[in-house]
């Protein structure tokens, strides 16, 4: 079986890549075609025993538009998507099936993404959705061709909390004690705004957050670099984002919508809970009173009094819920299982 990825596959920022590279490494007996275009010191170095797989090949756009494929998978709908998966089934005479994984949720309302959205619902042969909220309009159009939910999943070997890597972390962190959490873009459906307010009304909490800055969310950096207890680190790589959540007593993470956040999957991977709004997929992912808080940000009293229970734990206390988190993670997160899950469908599709 010849599957195609039609996407640069070693980008270990970018959770697309990620998903469609647990894929690949769960499934030797399938041949999978995808492009190469490092971006990082990272992504070159991690690369070299990715690329080294026997059962995956990286070639140009020129080459992979002159082989077959039994079947294309994208994890994202973009129109270079869309273009590859046509191309793929001209060639192959129909023989090629195509595949999709919603991972947001989109509605009417969302502009491009609804129109593409529409255009892979009239094209594609299969979808799944990484949880029910963002498959929900697709499975209800689509019945016939929705074969339900694949979640996004963790590197448990790296998101590891026996991992410790402090030196990447600046004396300054490393001295703050037990503090918040958030990493996320700055854009307003994550409402980084709220966790400024948060922070100004708890001066004696330290807080940290690290993300990109959103060309919609240019407003909110000049927010966040502005409260003293506030410390903004910008744009950081998964090895810094690893050090900061083995430290982190709580991740906040007050989105409005989510297709299913690869961030906080991490965060309960390294044991953290999260608190959230009981919105969009969160509450797939959160069980309010187990793994941490699901408070609408319209009850910022409520958020004031969980942070304060989760920064105020004992140490003992903590690394109780911690491993117990992890554990829980670990059994319903593992890019292992969901790339298994993956390579089942593949055989039901494809062949």
């Amino acid at each position: 079986m010849r599957v195609l990825l039609p996407i640069c596959l070693d980008r270990w920022r970018n959770p697309i890549a990620t998903l469609l590279r647990a894929c690949v490494e769960a499934n030797p007996d399938i041949e999978f075609h995808s492009v190469s275009s490092p971006f990082s010191e990272e992504d070159a170095r991690l690369a070299k025993a990715f690329w080294a797989l026997p059962n995956v090949r990286a070639a140009g756009q020129m080459k992979l538009t002159a082989t077959r494929f039994d079947g294309v998978h994208t994890a994202s709908i973009t129109p270079h998507n869309l273009a590859a998966a046509v191309a793929s089934k001209v060639r192959s005479v129909g023989a090629c099936r195509f595949l999709t994984t919603i991972n947001l949720e989109v509605g009417p309302g969302d502009g491009k993404d609804w129109t593409l959205l529409q255009v892979a619902e009239r094209l594609a042969d299969a979808f799944v959705s990484v949880s029910r909220a963002a498959g929900q309009g697709v499975a209800e159009r689509c019945a016939g061709r929705y074969h339900g939910v694949i979640p996004n999943g963790f590197d448990a070997a790296y998101f590891d909390p026996a991992i410790e890597d402090d030196a990447i972390l600046s004396a300054e962190v490393r001295d703050l004690g037990p503090f918040a959490l958030y990493v996320g873009a700055l854009e307003p459906r994550k409402h980084p705004e709220f966790v400024v307010e948060l922070a100004r009304a708890h001066p004696g909490i330290p807080f940290v957050g690290a993300g990109y800055v959103h060309p919609l969310g240019r407003h909110f950096e000049p927010m966040v670099k502005s409260v003293p207890n506030l410390r903004w680190l910008g744009h950081v790589d998964r090895r810094m984002i690893r050090a900061l959540l083995r430290r982190a007593a709580v991740f906040l993470f007050p989105s409005e919508r989510e297709g299913l956040a690869l961030s906080v999957i991490e965060a309960l991977g390294m044991g953290v809970p999260v608190i959230a709004q009981p919105k969009s997929s969160m509450p797939e992912l959160i069980r309010d009173g187990v793994n941490g808080r699901l408070i609408d940000i319209r009850e910022p009293a409520a958020w004031s009094d969980a942070l304060q229970s989760f920064i105020r734990s004992s140490g003992a206390s903590r690394a109780t819920t911690a491993a117990a988190i992890r554990a829980d993670a670990l059994e319903c997160y593992s890019w292992e299982s969901i790339g298994r899950q993956y390579g089942d469908l593949y055989r039901r599709l494809f062949r």
